[in-house]
């Protein structure tokens, strides 16, 4: 949901009061449809029964039949017009209190934000002279810095984006892949969009003309599947997946239940393998759920942009415990979660890029904030995961999505799976290509000579291997030969045709000083000391005392017989600081161990 700067200060006034209390689920209370109540019956047989039973409540109240199962598509559902001598809410309980009723509630309307537009920077301020030649050739490519940034100065170990270039190697999509935008529609005839968009419906007007006059679709649209590498305008996250627009919020941002109900049901009947909701509400209908779970696509859901913590005060459709639903937060250019975006540790599953996003627009370009933008970059990633796997289901698609996530400390309050969408690692993940090794020895005293051996899937024809210790080999199999007591972790990247994938394992070698016979430290008295041990087999005799643990006793030791260890000990066993002799940085080392 895009963030307007009126909503901004806004949101700063409501962080000027949360300091004087918590903000609760009853301060975020929407609205809904006037006298229009929707209700779920249930299965009771035949049509007839249904058609009957329903009858004779709305007769005793008076109400009215709007909406029957026959024009929603979902057996037992019904929208009716109670007259004005009756609440909503009063309506809901008469409905509620009859056994033959599932569900009965109000039509809740839903906002979309005030749309932000355009920040005044336009494609003829581009600069794309180091974009790599690899790199799509669309000429507002280096505004997106969600798809690649080389923003220096981030806070986190790495680039920002979700590192769709690298992604792009592996899936650019297929039009065998239909994303659905349920939204405000979508300006279809775009330059950049119209190649890639199928025909839709607009459920607010019932006709076939979802065309966008608020501006938020046509923006979610381009960001996850605009026409890419065409020498125009933007690239999207997939270049060939079809976008299928389905207008359920009209001019001013409002949509209902029962649209966003028709809209979905729609999308599904359409086909549509990956459904995108860059919006949402506090209300909880129980019916919406009914119908996305019952839907065969991936939702992938806004978070809301209020700052809330969802786990306190619930968001929906993101906040819903379903397999289907994916719920996305909005992280900005330094990899932090964004000032506006919700969070939460167990409703939130992953954070991706929502602030300055460059996209389409109404017949332009502009730039707009929000979770609603972070969606889009998580849709079209899934759009490229199904293109490569087609029998991948919903869940599948969910969890490598979380699971690939890069993970950053910061992020581990404000998501579940603590991190930013990485659409590369993702795609590596469904490579034919697997990158896999073995090593033996893996574990001796130097010189040690360790044979790799290339257990790679997928027919690679080209190797990488580093070895830890400063030295690399791009043979198959390779002969390395280890000279210094350490723990070495491995890298392999294989490749194919474009096509890599990367296998590490972290302090697989281990490398213990040559094995030589250590002396019992005299004790002052005439005597020696125990003999010291190697209690954890690692080359190095920690155990000064020889009494078989660890503890400040070896390092006392270890300092009073300095001089005899420097001279009477070999080198490799007492040397714990690695400086290749033994002297006082070796006690303050066993210090630190101890």
């Amino acid at each position: 949901m895009s963030v307007s700067w009126v909503f901004r200060a806004c949101m700063l006034f409501m962080l000027m009061l949360s300091s004087w209390g918590a903000v609760s689920a009853a301060d975020v209370s929407g609205t809904y449809e006037p006298g229009e109540v929707i209700i779920q019956y249930n299965d009771i047989g035949s049509g007839t029964a249904v058609v009957s039973v329903a009858s004779s409540l709305n007769a005793q109240i008076g109400a009215e039949t709007i909406l029957t199962e026959e024009i929603l598509g979902v057996k037992g559902l019904q929208v009716v017009k109670v007259p004005d001598s009756m609440s909503v809410p009063e309506a809901v309980e008469y409905y509620k209190s009859n056994e033959y009723v599932a569900y009965a509630e109000p039509n809740y309307i839903t906002y979309l934000p005030n749309p932000t537009d355009d920040s005044g920077i336009t494609e003829e301020n581009l600069d794309i002279a180091d974009v790599p030649m690899n790199f799509p050739n669309d000429p507002g490519f280096s505004l997106q810095w969600g798809l690649y940034s080389n923003n220096t100065t981030n806070v986190s170990t790495g680039r920002s984006d979700i590192h769709a270039p690298e992604a792009w190697n592996v899936s650019t999509g297929s039009s065998d892949v239909i994303v659905a935008v349920i939204d405000s529609g979508v300006d279809y005839n775009h330059e950049d969009l119209a190649e890639n968009c199928l025909s839709g419906y607009d459920f607010v007007n019932s006709d076939t003309d979802p065309m966008d006059d608020n501006g938020h679709g046509t923006h979610c649209a381009g960001i996850l599947g605009a026409v890419t590498n065409n020498n125009l305008g933007i690239a999207g996250v997939s270049w060939n997946s079809k976008i299928l627009p389905v207008k359920v919020f009209d001019a001013a941002g409002t949509s209902n239940t029962v649209l966003e109900i028709q809209g979905i049901l729609y999308a599904s009947e359409m086909g549509a393998d990956i459904i995108s909701c860059s919006w949402g509400t506090y209300y909880n209908s129980e019916i919406l759920k009914e119908v996305i779970d019952n839907t065969p696509a991936l939702f992938v859901c806004s978070s809301g942009n209020d700052g809330y913590d969802t786990d306190k005060i619930p968001h929906y459709p993101s906040g819903y415990d379903s397999p289907h639903v994916i719920s996305v937060g909005a992280s900005d250019e330094s990899d932090l979660k964004a000032w506006f975006s919700n969070y939460g540790v167990t409703t939130v599953d992953l954070m991706a890029p929502g602030v300055s996003i460059y996209s389409t627009t109404p017949g332009s370009y502009g730039f707009k904030d929000g979770t609603s933008m972070a969606v889009p970059f998580v849709a079209g990633t899934a759009a490229l995961i199904k293109s490569e796997k087609p029998a991948n289901e919903p869940v599948q698609i969910k969890n490598l999505l979380m699971s690939t996530v890069d993970k950053k400390y910061w992020l581990n309050q404000s998501c579940v799976s603590g991190g930013r969408l990485n659409a590369y690692n993702a795609l590596s993940q469904v490579l034919p290509l697997q990158a896999d090794f073995s090593a033996n020895p893996a574990s001796g005293t130097i010189p040690l000579n360790v044979q790799f051996t290339d257990h790679s899937t997928g027919e690679p024809t080209k190797w990488h291997w580093s070895f830890g210790d400063g030295y690399e080999s791009t043979t198959q199999n390779p002969v390395h030969l280890y000279m210094k007591p350490g723990r070495y972790s491995i890298t392999l990247t294989v490749s194919n045709e474009g096509l890599s994938s990367v296998a590490e394992k972290e302090n697989y070698i281990h490398v213990k000083p040559p094995y030589q016979p250590v002396k019992a430290f005299p004790d002052g008295t005439g005597g020696n000391y125990p003999t010291p041990t190697d209690p954890d087999d690692d080359g190095l005799f920690e155990d000064i005392n020889g009494n078989g643990w660890l503890e400040y006793d070896d390092t006392k030791l270890l300092f009073n017989q300095i001089l005899f260890a420097m001279k009477e000990e070999p080198i490799g066993q007492f040397d714990f600081d690695g400086s290749g002799f033994i002297g006082f940085g070796d006690v303050v080392k066993l210090y630190q161990m101890v």
